[in-house]
């Protein structure tokens, strides 16, 4: 985790949010005390470890979130064991 002071987080906030967005976590001192720590959002506890990684350089994020939904089936006038022999066919 990269520690930055008060002043120095007011003349690099764009790009201290920059480093953030891409995963990195950063505590923010004031007087060399622990002041507060800013992490991406939706940070939970148990991403920590996977964040320091790949703020480190040492694991690549995804580039492409899962999808929330299951694709839909696709429409036919044949049942489903129908379609599975049909496939069992073309391999032959």
């Amino acid at each position: 985790m990269r520690e930055i002071g008060v002043r120095e987080l007011k003349t690099t906030l764009s790009q201290t949010l920059r480093a953030v967005a891409r995963g990195q976590q950063v505590r923010v001192t004031l007087r060399g005390r622990p002041l507060a720590d800013i992490v991406p959002a939706g940070a939970s506890a148990k991403d920590d470890r996977l964040r320091e990684l790949v703020a480190e350089g040492r694991l690549v994020a995804p580039a492409r979130t899962r999808p929330t939904q299951a694709p839909r089936p696709a429409k036919s006038d044949r049942s489903a064991s129908g379609l599975v022999l049909a496939e069992r066919e073309a391999e032959r």
